[in-house]
């Protein structure tokens, strides 16, 4: 993200650190990586380096006590990873008591990570990457896939519902943003009303490719989720994968479809999960009081690029599933 969350107490996150963690904190930056999660750099007094992941959980206690239950889920597969001699994944620290992710107050998550040195690189497309550099992270997605369920810690098994689907189901039934709710709330609302017909569409195509998917759990490995080229690192001449807050059991495709491997159905279904999701996630956050800062502004883009990316997948997939049809 662009820039920390308003008002956001990072004294009581050096607190949270100190008492959780056992890290007296002595410097502190934020790092403006990444899209998603906030990060800070911090040093401690005994000269350690950590990077620190702060999560925003959902309004509500209910909402808000099930994500930070999936975050410490999925959080405790790359420890379990590790502790297996998996070397591919980066896992949190885990605190004295075992914690990897503590709650700060009623809207935060945090987990602490060891400082890496290593090459990063800007997220692009696989099919516009280095060849090379492309067989090498699907080596490392093949050998997750290839984890025995012995190691796979407590992650949740996919469900494959779309976060926040009730805000762009409430939309397409036209019930759209508040104007006031903020400078984009109204253009979110319609644009969104704008591609209505294409989105009602698609959803109900991934619901069908869903339940397709669902109905054979035989096919199920352990994944990632989100192994794009900018979660990956290159550390010791080799790569590793990082932010595994998304990490599911679920079908390998979750991880292979932007490789554009595997089933093609699935390919599909995960294709249109990803946009689909995109679209909910930043037409909820339009919807919510909101003051236009770099973060939402990214967001909006973010927005308009998103239902472009669905105009193309529906015009390569709708003429194949129409003729099944």
């Amino acid at each position: 993200m662009l820039n920390p969350p308003d008002s956001f107490p990072e004294d009581e996150l050096r607190a949270l650190l100190a008492n959780t963690w056992e890290l007296q904190v002595t410097a502190s930056a934020y790092a403006p990586v990444g899209f998603g999660s906030h990060h800070w750099s911090i040093r401690d007094a005994e000269g350690g380096q950590w990077f620190v992941t702060v999560d925003e959980l959902p309004g509500g206690p209910e909402a808000a006590a099930e994500r930070l239950r999936e975050l410490r889920n999925a959080l405790s597969v790359p420890r379990t990873l590790r502790e297996h001699g998996h070397a591919f994944a980066v896992a949190p620290v885990a605190a004295p008591d075992g914690t990897v992710v503590a709650g700060l107050g009623p809207g935060f998550a945090v987990s602490v990570y060891p400082h890496l040195d290593g090459d990063s690189h800007p997220w692009q497309p696989w099919e516009g990457a280095d060849p090379a550099l492309r067989a090498e992270a699907l080596a490392v997605v093949g050998e997750l896939h290839a984890v025995p369920r012995s190691d796979w810690g407590a992650a949740d098994t996919e469900d494959f519902a779309i976060p926040q689907r009730a805000t762009l189901d409430a939309a397409l039934a036209g019930r759209l943003p508040d104007p006031a709710a903020g400078p984009f709330a109204g253009p979110a609302g319609d644009l969104v009303a704008r591609h209505a017909a294409l989105l009602g569409r698609l959803l109900a195509h991934h619901d069908a490719l869903a339940d397709a998917a669902r109905a054979r759990p035989e096919t199920f490995v352990l994944t990632h989720g989100e192994p794009h080229l900018g979660n990956f690192l290159r550390v010791r001449d080799r790569l590793v994968l990082i932010d595994w807050d998304t990490a599911l059991i679920a079908p390998p495709e979750r991880d292979l479809w932007d490789f554009e491997l595997g089933d093609p159905a699935v390919q599909d279904l995960y294709s249109l999960r990803w946009d689909l999701t995109e679209t909910a996630v930043y037409l909820g956050l339009f919807s919510r009081p909101h003051l236009g800062d770099a973060n939402e502004r990214a967001s909006w883009i973010n927005l308009a690029d998103t239902l472009a990316n669905l105009e193309t997948t529906a015009a390569r997939i709708e003429p194949s599933w129409t003729s099944r049809h």
